[in-house]
């Protein structure tokens, strides 16, 4: 309990300074929350730091006590589910999943093609088969019927990922998993915050995975989240990832899941303290992203040329970055991007650039890979056709952090001006 203690009252101490700062950018426009984010970090560790000093568990906790326990106890009351397990990554948190869930060589996870490396690789890391599902042309998350297309006898597990802050379609997607008898698992980087009347992402399927890392609402640093309502998935999780004096302490002595065969993903005490720094501000923190992102869309007004990537739901998304579609002559894209960034723009061609399946084919793994179909080009045609014709990446989270809504409008504004200059087809 001394750690505990410990984290609330370095929490206590930084919320002032915490406060100080977002009155400051309230009434004088001058700190948007991403710099209160960062005195709260530093804060906290310079305050765990002393603590430290009594405490040694701030430095390395076997036993997932004190401010892992209080940021776990914390994200499964936000969240809504009955567990939360603090690692040491997302891609780590996916990884466990997949593990505890039994799936493994010879299974194959339908998957997106449209999204981080991370999202696929803890599929590769168990030996399993990712099966790419296209994508929906509107919100660019997994389409369902791509997916019901792509399920063999081989199925075991559907992985949407959750977009911008934006949630994939969950419901279809739940009633061909129980049709199929499928397990889904969500990665839910981006959408912590996003809700659908009032229920998170954790609540829609077996298991939903999140990241800590940087320009997450919610950051330790690095760190992951594994939120689940299967008391059995998460025994066998945390025995996957966690020191059996964990699982011992838990669930007692005779818990048929304590052994030391597995990995070490705990987070780091210090990573969940950072995250503990932040957890109190998140809806300040959501706020001020969806302020930033009306802001730049009222500067950006219409323009033919450019589709806003919907958000959904549309009055509870988490705007995790600012994702367009370019919809003019594609020769423009490339430039118009070059010249926004000459212009103080951080617009860019991108995110992911070359679609996940297209990598896997064209990319010497340290593992093998037993290859699909769907790993060769034309297999999705959207996802391929965006990534090279249409995705345009005008702010990042961190971009949406730093700056206010006066800023994210004069942006929208040289960014309508910049094209407007233009003559599109």
């Amino acid at each position: 309990m001394d750690a505990v203690k410990g984290g609330n009252s370095v929490n206590e101490r930084c919320r002032a300074s915490i406060q100080t700062l977002e009155h400051e950018g309230r009434e004088g426009a001058t700190c948007p929350p991403g710099a209160a984010m960062s005195l709260s970090q530093s804060l906290i560790l310079r305050q765990a730091a002393m603590v430290g000093l009594d405490n040694p568990s701030l430095l390395s906790d076997l036993e997932g006590a004190g401010m892992v326990a209080e940021l776990e106890q914390g994200m499964a009351r936000i969240l809504g589910t009955r567990h939360v397990l603090a690692i040491s990554s997302g891609t780590a948190a996916l990884h466990a999943a997949l593990l505890a869930l039994g799936i493994g060589r010879g299974d194959e996870v339908i998957v997106s093609p449209y999204s981080w490396g991370q999202s696929v690789s803890p599929v590769l890391f168990v030996g399993a088969t990712p099966v790419f599902a296209d994508i929906l042309p509107d919100t660019l998350c997994i389409d369902p019927r791509s997916v019901r297309e792509r399920i063999s006898r081989r199925t075991r597990a559907i992985l949407p990922v959750h977009l911008f802050g934006s949630l994939a379609p969950m419901e279809p997607l739940l009633a061909i998993a129980k049709e199929h008898g499928l397990a889904i698992i969500a990665d839910a980087a981006h959408a912590l915050g996003a809700e659908v009347e009032g229920r998170s992402a954790a609540v829609f399927g077996d298991v939903c995975c999140f990241s800590l890392g940087r320009g997450k609402l919610v950051s330790g640093g690095e760190g992951g989240l594994l939120a689940t309502n299967d008391t059995g998935l998460f025994q066998r999780a945390m025995a996957i990832t966690q020191h059996p004096s964990r699982t011992r302490r838990e669930f007692g002595p005779d818990c048929e899941q304590l052994h030391d065969l597995g990995y070490n993903y705990r987070i780091h005490p210090l990573a969940a303290a950072l995250a503990l720094a932040s957890l109190g501000d998140l809806p300040l923190r959501l706020g001020h992203r969806r302020r930033v992102w009306n802001a730049f869309q009222q500067g950006l007004r219409t323009v033919t040329a450019l589709r806003n990537i919907p958000c959904s739901p549309p009055d509870s998304w988490a705007a995790y970055g600012i994702a367009l579609s370019w919809e003019g002559e594609p020769a423009y894209r490339q430039e118009i991007a070059a010249r926004a960034q000459e212009l103080g723009l951080p617009l860019r061609c991108g995110p992911v650039k070359t679609p996940l399946h297209l990598r896997i084919s064209q990319t010497a793994l340290p593992f093998k890979v037993k290859r699909h179909f769907t790993h060769l080009e034309g297999a999705c045609p959207i996802a391929e056709a965006h990534c090279a014709h249409k995705e345009i990446w005008a702010l990042s989270a961190t971009d949406m952090d730093t700056l206010l809504p006066a800023e994210a409008h004069t942006m929208g504004e040289k960014l309508q001006a910049l094209i407007s200059s233009y003559v599109i087809s």
